[in-house]
């Protein structure tokens, strides 16, 4: 079955609604950017405020380490030593 318009190409209802269309999705592809403008900044926002937490959370850790080693130098120096012969004997494999 064909279907017959009684419309030129040239008709301007045609032209209308194609720049009806493309202003449409100009307007459309200008809401996406911001969108994903705003989606990068708000992603980049609650990274930084992750990475605040971990330096802060490594940060007491390093410290609390430290702590350990000056109350038990002996005991820490044991165990740096037993690392490095295992790591040692990993590495010779």
């Amino acid at each position: 079955m064909q279907f017959s318009s009684n419309r030129s190409p040239d008709d301007p209802n045609d032209r209308s609604a194609a720049a009806d269309a493309s202003d449409s999705l100009q307007s459309l592809r200008d809401d996406i950017a911001s969108l994903a403008d705003s989606v990068k900044r708000l992603a980049s926002e609650q990274l930084g405020a992750n990475m605040e937490q971990v330096q802060d959370k490594a940060k007491e850790k390093l410290g609390d380490v430290e702590t350990a080693i000056r109350k038990n130098p002996t005991q820490a120096a044991l165990i740096a030593a037993g690392v490095g012969f295992v790591i040692g004997l990993i590495m010779t494999r």
